[in-house]
């Protein structure tokens, strides 16, 4: 079993998309979140994404999430950057 796997497996977890992001919707610029929660889907074979949200205290809170599974996703940009 991976690393990844050993982390995520049947758990909850938040990716951290490193800033919020903001989209155009009905004409409106709406902040989109950078935290997105995933839940094991009900199959047992992957996750989803069940909210996203700004503030990672609070979801993490809601969730039941500890810092260890609370994970920075990297980019490219992010490594060049």
């Amino acid at each position: 079993m991976d690393e990844w796997t050993k982390l995520t497996k049947d758990r909850v977890f938040i990716s951290d998309l490193g800033k919020n992001l903001t989209a155009e919707i009905g004409g409106t610029e709406t902040v989109l979140g950078r935290y997105a929660v995933w839940a094991p889907a009900p199959d047992g074979t992957h996750h989803r994404v069940v909210e996203v949200g700004c503030d990672c205290a609070e979801l993490m809170q809601k969730y039941c999430v500890p810092p260890e599974r609370v994970l920075k996703l990297q980019t490219a940009e992010a490594e060049h950057g």
